[in-house]
């Protein structure tokens, strides 16, 4: 029998709407390394859904990077004549995603999309598409495609949220044919107990939910067996904010010699034989999200605490062999010229190893979209301006000239050559650190 033809379209790559931005980080080593390891990654999400799909189905993947002309990308997608087409987008590329859509649903092909943007924001992408799918796709994606072949496809598919990671497939990380990526990726933790306003993953994705780690270890091994000493990126929002047993998933990193990068609280720093066990596992980084300098959202929890006593618990973190990369929100509630300086000088001396600076972005799905909505505060229905380096929204103490500007002079200034090279030397310590470990 002839098998249906399904196309997996990854809208990746880093969005950047201020050109200005995007030239500055083309030529500062600090922003450029970050951006670069986060437009390689794989498209995780989808190769997981591709493990569920069954031998009717032949199945292709294509990337998109937002660089190259429409047109050339829908060539690249028919060239396999699909039957179905399911993309997965953030937000600042699901207009992008959109008009592609458009471009295809005349060759009588089915249009799906998935992912955090269409579980927050549906109605946005109504008319582009022909089908979407909300929350987690495990349990609506393989419904999906038996309902397109008996002819009884819905407009719509809403997973409730009951999805557990025990039956997690493997992703097929075969669908990259020869490519290496420089960095795999594994889920063990979706969503998360915490609800910071800012963020939509507590409160799109139900509750937080661990994988187990038998399923952790069958993932690594797939891994290493295409990858000697792989580089893993932990796809998790705060690997460490559940109260499971660290020690085995940190075992089976270490058994499998892998280098590893995630995103945590500085909480962690608390408990010294955890840290200890991340360290000697093969971490080489770690994202904490010190969030505002000038506001505390809602939602944080125990996350909250003084700028100080953050900064203390990265410096132990970085004693004990891992970088730290400290990570700061821009023009939240408060924020000033004045604020802004301050922090820049703060940074000047801080100990960070690597250093990320977002504006504050209100993404669908956040309470923090639904506040500044209310207020009649957001700017654009355009969500392609929601990168998390545009303002998109009215601030409370300054114009939004005056935020955009002054972003971009605090990343001038803290990515500036001698301000990277003093972390460059930090970095070097931390692996001299890390060196020792056993």
């Amino acid at each position: 029998m002839k098998p249906h033809r399904l196309t997996l379209v990854s809208m990746s790559g880093l969005r950047v709407g201020q050109e200005a931005l995007l030239k500055l980080g083309m030529r500062m080593p600090g922003l450029s390394r970050r951006a670069a390891a986060l437009s390689q990654l794989p498209p995780l999400g989808l190769l997981t859904l591709a493990g569920l799909v069954d031998h009717r189905w032949e199945q292709t993947l294509v990337q998109d990077d937002g660089h190259r002309p429409l047109d050339e990308v829908v060539d690249e997608i028919q060239a396999s004549r699909p039957d179905v087409v399911a993309f997965s987008t953030l937000t600042p590329a699901a207009d992008r995603a959109g008009a592609l859509s458009n471009l295809l649903r005349p060759s009588g092909c089915v249009t799906v999309v998935g992912g955090l943007h269409a579980t927050a924001a549906p109605g946005h992408l109504r008319n582009t598409f022909d089908v979407i799918v909300r929350g987690d796709g495990e349990t609506s994606f393989p419904k999906l495609l038996e309902d397109w072949i008996g002819d009884r496809l819905q407009r719509e598919y809403h997973a409730d949220g009951t999805y557990r990671f025990e039956n997690s497939p493997l992703p097929r990380w075969d669908l990259l044919g020869a490519v290496r990526p420089p960095r795999y990726t594994i889920q063990t933790l979706r969503g998360c107990p915490w609800a910071c306003s800012f963020c939509a993953a507590s409160r799109l994705l139900g509750p937080a939910r661990v994988k187990p780690d038998t399923m952790i270890t069958r993932e690594l091994e797939l891994i290493s067996s295409r990858q000697r000493r792989p580089w893993i990126e932990l796809a998790d929002d705060n690997t460490f904010a559940s109260n499971r047993d660290h020690g085995p998933m940190l075992e089976a990193l270490a058994s499998h010699q892998a280098r590893w990068f995630t995103e945590s609280d500085w909480r962690i720093a608390l408990n010294q034989k955890l840290l200890q066990q991340i360290a000697g596992s093969g971490c080489r980084q770690i994202l904490i999200g010190m969030e505002s300098s000038v506001f505390r959202y809602p939602g944080m929890g125990a996350k909250t605490a003084e700028l100080e006593r953050m900064t203390q618990a990265c410096q132990t973190i970085q004693e004990a062999g891992i970088a730290v990369n400290a990570c700061f929100i821009v023009g939240a509630e408060g924020e000033t010229q004045a604020s802004l300086e301050r922090l820049a000088d703060y940074l000047d001396e801080a100990p960070f190893a690597e250093i990320q600076l977002t504006l504050q972005t209100p993404f669908p799905g956040t309470s923090l979209y639904e506040s500044l909505q209310q207020q009649g505060r957001l700017l654009f229905r355009d969500f392609s301006r929601y990168t998390l380096f545009d303002v998109v929204y009215q601030p409370d103490q300054m114009t939004v000239g005056d935020l955009q500007d002054g972003f971009m002079r605090l990343v001038e200034r803290t990515f500036r050559p001698p301000a990277q090279s003093r972390r460059d030397l930090i970095r070097k310590s931390i692996r001299r650190t890390q060196k020792k470990l056993p």
